[in-house]
């Protein structure tokens, strides 16, 4: 019971912070809201998860969970490569045209060649 209340303020937790939090992806933020929600559902009917389980060709509710949760984690991993590898290219063009704009030359040079 204890494992259930808890489980229950945390996806409480992630729903209320979706629905405040702006999303620059209108389906990313009803994906969390819809996943918290149905968090909140199966923590408290888990008869229900591996009814679901069943229905998709995994044997046990908690099966599925940990299925689902790899996948989200990989998901997210990918995402914050993707995300990285574009903040690396961006500030590597600010940097390189940085570094155009502050070029100095030597004296008696007017960088023309």
């Amino acid at each position: 019971m204890i494992v259930s209340v808890v489980a229950t303020g945390l996806f409480g937790s992630v729903l209320f912070l979706a629905a405040v939090r702006k999303f620059t992806f209108l389906g990313l933020k009803l994906a969390v809201m819809l996943f918290a929600a149905a968090g909140v559902y199966f923590v408290w009917n888990p008869d229900q998860m591996t009814r679901l389980a069943q229905m998709v060709g995994i044997g046990r509710g908690a099966d599925l969970v940990t299925y689902a949760t790899t996948l989200i984690l990989f998901l997210t991993v990918v995402a914050a490569i993707m995300r990285e590898r574009r903040s690396n290219e961006v500030l590597t063009q600010l940097v390189r045209r940085l570094a155009i704009q502050q070029a100095r030359f030597p004296e008696g040079e007017d960088g023309r060649g």
